[in-house]
């Protein structure tokens, strides 16, 4: 009865702490989806900036046509403004800076996020192993569990699932910084909108790192900063205990 009590006790322990990060995971899997699929939308506009616009050419073309047979049939033709010589060959074509800028945002964000769903998967199937059991006895159970507890310590297999969510948020940050340049390249007031709003989300978000670590009695509490500062407790006795 002892062991069985004992064996029902620690069962509880990892299964609460278990199914909390799967819980976890679960949402940030929710979002990192939908996340993905609108960053691939705008990503899939945005790298049309850095190939030659063929639709601009083709207008050109016609334009410089439609003149060259005006004059030759005797018309005037009044220009308004001086035609741009056509691209005809791709490598004088140069992309702007910003659109370089939004590009290599963008794709480093999407590349992340599915990265972590990638991870959150992995994660999940690593805590449903540490549950699984094919022993009967609590004296096998218990032994196994003891077993394979330290080992989920020392490969911080519960840090990673606490870290998985912070590189969604760096994905998602990511993306705000691409989508201030993107705004700012095509309307200045629509950029110094998305400025000011990215800016108030990275301030906040900042602070609600940092506020536990100035007092422990906030409750903005993260789980790896938790784990963090549990280690580093361990080497800096004067940090607060979260």
């Amino acid at each position: 009865t002892g062991w069985s009590d004992m064996q029902t006790t620690v069962r509880e322990f990892d299964t609460e702490k278990v199914k909390a990060s799967k819980e976890d995971i679960d949402a940030l899997l929710l979002f990192a989806g939908l996340y993905s699929a609108v960053l691939a939308a705008f990503s899939v506009f945005s790298i049309g900036f850095l190939l030659p616009d063929r639709g601009a050419e083709t207008v050109v073309l016609l334009r410089e046509l439609v003149s060259q047979g005006a004059a030759s049939a005797g018309q005037a033709v009044r220009r308004t403004r001086r035609l741009p010589p056509a691209v005809t060959d791709d490598s004088d074509f140069v992309a702007p800076t910003w659109a370089v800028r939004v590009n290599i945002l963008w794709f480093a964000s999407l590349v992340i996020s599915m990265a972590t769903a990638s991870y959150a998967i992995m994660v999940k199937q690593w805590l449903t192993e540490y549950l699984a059991m094919e022993y009967a006895s609590p004296q096998e159970r218990l032994r196994a569990r003891q077993y394979r507890y330290p080992a989920m310590k020392s490969w911080h297999v519960f840090s990673i699932a606490a870290l998985l969510p912070l590189l969604l948020q760096l994905s998602l940050g990511l993306f705000f910084i691409g989508l201030c340049y993107f705004t700012a390249a095509f309307n200045r007031q629509l950029g110094l909108t998305t400025l000011p709003l990215v800016s108030g989300w990275i301030f906040f978000f900042g602070m609600a790192i940092i506020s536990p670590l100035l007092s422990p009695r906030c409750p903005f509490k993260v789980t790896l900063l938790k784990h963090t500062m549990k280690t580093g407790r361990e080497h800096f006795p004067f940090l607060p205990t979260l």
